[in-house]
């Protein structure tokens, strides 16, 4: 092909008609006019450097700063704040690393750390997992958690108890309780009890729920994006088999049961405080000294105890 292309070319310079040129080569003239177009493209923009160059001419590797960026990240008050202009201005301040926000934007997307953006609240909700019965042995394999409303008699008015818990050992693993519950609240309990418990990629973790708001919203659901290989969040199908059968969340209900009539019942809240104190007191209990019928008659605490030395056999929990 590329010996026929240099005989027309080669008969073009003597002045033959392209028809009669592309004949004599065995070439046809779609083909040739369609190879003078093409030319070689190069990428948009200079290649990656991979490094900084700072105020005082010190090279500063992007390890170094992604390093840095991770550990803002990390901390409580950078953990659901703290864009990429900000972290630039962070580390001007406090490291004396002068970068473009641009970069630092580039960066975060390299590292899985950006935050949630706010045009992606513009983009169609996704497709749920429903969930599947499952057989669990070990703790941290599967948490269910659910919403509980608690009337504050003296304020005459609801606050919101969040819990999760994890179904083998029944251990409360993180819980909130607040006014108001939204999606940046979720987000929160669920991020600190996944650093409590150590939840890594080697050993992902199933989470249950049923479908609220706070549970379908894009906020709830990038920040589970971005932790795929670590977790996976099934619904409860809501009208599968019967709507108002908790079954497939039972033991989060069966918590907010206990919480009912051991607790809330059994007290007269005048402030939100109360209601606070009273919840904590009462979960460092259940944890720690509360023995349940179903880890013949151990705590969540003398359970998982058990499990890591070997005095319990895990069993398998159908779920």
């Amino acid at each position: 092909m590329e010996q026929r292309k240099a005989v027309v070319i080669e008969l073009q310079s003597e002045e033959y008609f392209i028809t009669q040129t592309c004949k004599y080569a065995g070439l046809s003239k779609s083909c040739y006019y369609y190879s003078k177009k093409i030319t070689s493209v190069k990428p948009a923009g200079r290649p990656v450097p991979g490094f900084t160059v700072n105020r005082d001419g010190e090279i500063i590797y992007d390890e170094v700063i992604i390093k840095y960026l991770k550990e803002y990240r990390s901390s409580l008050e950078f953990n659901n704040a703290g864009g990429a202009r900000k972290l630039s201005h962070y580390l001007a301040i406090e490291q004396k690393i002068y970068i473009n926000h641009k970069k630092i934007y580039r960066l975060c997307n390299e590292a899985d750390i950006l935050l949630f953006k706010k045009s992606d609240k513009q983009k169609k909700v996704f497709v749920k997992t429903r969930c599947k019965y499952s057989d669990v042995q070990l703790p941290n394999q599967l948490w269910q958690f659910d919403l509980k409303y608690i009337w504050i008699h003296g304020e005459n008015r609801w606050c919101f108890f969040l819990g999760f818990i994890d179904v083998v050992s029944k251990k409360i693993t993180g819980w909130y309780v607040g006014k108001t519950c939204k999606s940046g609240d979720l987000v929160f309990t669920l991020n600190q009890a996944i650093k409590n418990e150590n939840i890594t990629s080697e050993n992902p973790l199933i989470i249950r729920s049923d479908n609220g708001p706070q549970m379908s919203s894009n906020r709830f659901y990038f920040y589970l994006k971005n932790l795929e290989k670590k977790l996976t969040h099934e619904f409860i199908p809501p009208r599968s088999p019967d709507p108002r059968s908790p079954d497939r969340n039972a033991y989060i209900e069966a918590f907010n049961s206990i919480l009912e009539n051991e607790v809330l019942k059994v007290q007269y809240y005048k402030t939100f405080e109360e209601v606070y104190t009273s919840i904590f007191r009462f979960i460092e209990f259940y944890n720690n000294r509360r023995l349940h019928g179903s880890l013949k008659y151990r705590s969540p605490k003398m359970f998982i105890e058990g499990l890591n030395n070997g005095t319990i056999v895990p069993q398998v929990v159908a779920v």
